[in-house]
């Protein structure tokens, strides 16, 4: 039986009657992946099979995972001019929208064939990929449009592309169901952090420091009670590297070491009013993208900081805006006594030294590479683990760490 077949064998009996229960069976799934910095596609191969007889929460099967391979896929220069300039204006004709998509969908399957090619004279069958596609607009907050009170997310990277060019069932469009059942349509990493790090005993937080910097807390029961975005991860960094010393991110936070932190304009930052929402929420780069970092940099010049001043402030900014919000909302509800970094903010030495001294109490901190995690390739793991669970038709929200009203199945299915 072909993996098409297969898949509608089982998508066949899982739409059946409710009570009837599909019987879970190992997948080989690639994750897709494209994040805040546009560079380009994150791929990657999994093999993940159910535990014999365990059961996780809301009844979801607990997971092993064998990574196969991976590879990291650049966008042409052209096309990531293109995004990063209709996402800068905030503004886009619809032929763009509708060409980025499609473009985008070309790029995701020349991504997928790139890693099968990775592995030679030792082709792997692959059943099914999971992409997440590439975040244009991210609004989580109801609003009136048109007299009609709605919230929404848009993710492009046409998925019936990536199906047709691959010949493989692929799932996509994974946060827009979230949001129907009234949450915010992230973090997403909540589900994969409960599943790869639940650990009795004590409290753990899973901080991913990338464009905009997130956090799961899983209690002492290994379960996730809440996640959040915490503010900007590297974004205003990479923007000042960009602009102010024409590189494409500071390496290990060199440039910050030599700068001088003024600690007033941070809790000046700290007053912003997103930090002072309540949870859950998201956040992206509609608020902490190129023109507010921009207006930051203007200011900061004008007032005389050196450019080593000005990332220093920032990249300190982002640490103390992840200590402030860890009190502000978990710590009223349990204590983080280990903290689990990725995201290429784990690799920034200043960014890590400024959370450190900023916690509030001493805690233990880790990488994800000491539990045998690629932080590089998580968020393609999460997104074929989404994949897998969707397809067995498993809930795969945590509604208490996004606020929708209900556990749902995120995801939608095209067909080669």
């Amino acid at each position: 039986m072909s993996s098409g077949d297969s898949i509608k064998a089982a998508q066949s009996a899982a739409f059946g009657k409710e009570e009837e229960t599909v019987k879970v069976h190992p997948l080989t799934v690639i994750g897709l992946n494209s994040g805040t910095s546009m560079d380009g596609i994150d791929a990657a191969a999994f093999r993940i099979s159910p535990e014999s007889g365990s059961m996780g929460s809301l009844g979801r099967p607990k997971l092993s995972i064998e990574m196969l391979g991976y590879t990291l896929y650049e966008f042409e220069a052209a096309l990531k001019k293109k995004m990063k300039s209709i996402l800068s204006s905030g503004e886009a004709r619809l032929e763009d929208i509708c060409r980025l998509d499609a473009a985008l969908g070309e790029e995701f399957a020349q991504a997928v064939r790139q890693l099968l090619r990775s592995f030679g004279t030792k082709p792997i069958q692959v059943d099914l990929i999971g992409s997440h596609g590439q975040t244009i607009w991210h609004a989580p907050s109801r609003k009136y449009f048109a007299g009609i009170n709605c919230a929404n997310t848009m993710q492009l990277g046409q998925a019936a592309i990536i199906a047709e060019r691959s010949g493989i069932p692929v799932i996509s469009d994974f946060r827009v169901q979230d949001m129907a059942a009234g949450g915010q349509g992230a973090p997403l990493l909540s589900f994969a952090d409960e599943v790869l790090f639940g650990e009795r005993g004590r409290g753990i937080g899973i901080l991913n420091i990338g464009g905009i910097a997130n956090i799961t807390a899983i209690d002492q029961n290994g379960k996730a009670i809440i996640a959040f975005d915490t503010g900007p991860g590297n974004m205003i960094a990479d923007r000042i590297a960009e602009k102010l010393f024409n590189l494409d991110f500071d390496q290990d936070g060199a440039r910050a070491e030599r700068g001088k932190v003024d600690e007033n304009w941070i809790q000046d930052l700290l007053r912003l009013p997103y930090f002072s929402e309540p949870i859950p929420k998201t956040t992206g780069r509609e608020l902490f993208g190129i023109h507010f970092a921009d207006e930051l940099i203007d200011k900061a010049l004008k007032e005389g900081k050196s450019p080593e001043d000005l990332i220093a402030c920032l990249s300190a900014f982002t640490a103390a805006a992840i200590a402030d919000q860890y009190e502000r909302f978990i710590l009223p509800r349990l204590k983080i006594e280990k903290l689990v970094l990725g995201g290429g903010g784990a690799e920034n030495k200043f960014i890590v030294s400024e959370l450190e001294k900023r916690w509030p109490s001493k805690v233990e901190l880790s990488k994800h590479e000491d539990y045998g995690i690629s932080s590089k390739f998580k968020e393609s793991l999460l997104f074929a683990l989404l994949a897998y669970t969707c397809y067995f038709r498993i809930p795969n929200n945590v509604p208490i760490c996004t606020g929708a009203q209900r556990a749902v199945c995120m995801g939608k299915l095209s067909y080669p």
